[in-house]
């Protein structure tokens, strides 16, 4: 069933307003027509299924006919701090982050990131990463929509998200004592996970034990050298199975 996004869902409210690149999304490329029951989500974990009663070039109109109760939100909020990577593969891992359940995505540079993004086109590019977000969201039938924030340094992302309640994951090739599992136990108790996921150079000694002095456990991920994308990937899998 096709899912589109909307502005809001109050209580009591009978109809939504499709509009903007979702209701041209309805009208000029599905081409559904009143009468088609779609569901209608605002992106912060309210969804409806809807008929559709008038259907617009610029904007349509659905009335709301009852909510869909799926629960598709992992259960324990994961935000993923990932270093800025050339290309597309930033795009790439934010569409496949959010399939699996990534709650907010941190785009962050650190000594060794190539990708340099400031202003304005640091903000563009945050805007693309939203829309890329949300249509993930809306593909694999997530209620919530992906937070995407603007990229800071490391050290802001430390500042702000390394809670003393989270567990603060750092995946790092210079370690060889602990690996990724030994940090899972007891995961399911926790109240969220922070994972920092390094540039194509991966991170520098002193960030990482900048990252320890905030309490990250710096871990291993196994004898071989893993791409950032295929890091970050298989972390959040790994993390989100133990989670439960």
């Amino acid at each position: 069933m096709h899912r589109f996004l909307v502005d809001s869902l109050e209580p009591d409210l009978k109809e939504v307003t499709i509009s903007g690149e979702e209701g041209i999304h309805l009208y000029r490329v599905l081409r559904l027509r009143p009468g088609t029951v779609v569901e209608v989500g605002d992106g912060r974990g309210q969804v409806y299924r809807a008929e559709l009663i008038s259907a617009g070039p610029h904007r349509s109109r659905a009335r709301l006919l009852e909510p869909v109760l799926e629960e598709r939100e992992p259960r324990l909020p994961l935000i993923l701090a990932q270093a800025l990577v050339k290309g597309e593969k930033m795009d790439w891992i934010i569409q496949k982050g959010t399939e699996l359940g990534v709650h907010t995505f941190v785009p962050f540079t650190s000594g060794r990131v190539v990708v340099k993004l400031k202003g304005e086109k640091a903000e563009g590019r945050r805007e693309r990463w939203t829309r890329i977000a949300r249509e993930a969201a809306k593909q694999c039938g997530r209620a919530v929509v992906p937070r995407v924030d603007t990229p800071v340094d490391l050290e802001e992302v430390l500042t702000r998200y390394g809670r003393k309640d989270y567990l603060i994951i750092m995946p790092w090739e210079g370690e060889n004592n602990q690996g990724l599992n030994t940090v899972l136990t007891g995961i399911a108790h926790r109240t969220g996970v922070l994972v920092l996921i390094g540039p194509e150079g991966g991170f520098e000694e002193e960030e990482v034990q900048r990252a320890r002095e905030k309490g990250a456990r710096v871990v291993s991920l196994g004898p071989r050298i893993l791409r950032t994308e295929t890091a970050t990937l298989a972390v959040v899998t790994m993390i989100l199975y133990a989670a439960g």
